[in-house]
């Protein structure tokens, strides 16, 4: 399946998150525990998340994966422990939907690389994934919708 890949400008959004490292063989085991952190850090505010949990990928060299996991807030709230406050930056991304489970999530990442190529654009910042399916809640992984959003200018 080609994924409907197009590009649009989006609004900042503040979020909260934790940036760990770690290799991508470990990245399903790590996700939902961070998940659960920011999530509870969120609570603990008063608050509920504004979306869907993301992974923002700062770099991925040499087997390890800089990554962050979070969840987007509607107001600035402060960081807790390793919980840090953020945003993600008002801007404008190539974005596409991911139908499917994760492990076939590379051949979106590679079509939007292509498109981004194609269209002569640079890439202006960390791309992330928001997880729109709760695997916990579909156990059929061909409904598991991905969203990934790719900065540019």
């Amino acid at each position: 399946m080609d994924p409907r890949i197009e590009m649009r400008p989006i609004d900042a959004q503040p979020i909260l998150a934790i940036r760990v490292a770690a290799r991508q063989d470990e990245l399903p085991a790590m996700m939902g525990a961070l998940f659960e952190e920011v999530y509870a850090c969120i609570e603990r505010s008063g608050q509920a998340p504004a979306g869907m949990p993301f992974a923002l990928y700062h770099s991925m060299e040499g087997g390890s994966v800089d990554f962050a996991c979070g969840m987007p807030v509607a107001a600035p709230l402060p960081g807790e422990g390793r919980v840090e406050a953020g945003e993600l930056a008002a801007g404008t991304v190539v974005t596409a939907t991911h139908m499917g489970p994760y492990d076939t999530l590379g051949e979106t990442w590679e079509a939007v690389a292509a498109w981004v190529a194609s269209h002569d654009l640079q890439p202006a910042g960390a791309p992330w994934e928001v997880y729109q399916t709760d695997p916990g809640a579909e156990p059929d992984t061909s409904k598991w919708r991905t969203d990934i959003f790719f900065p540019v200018r």
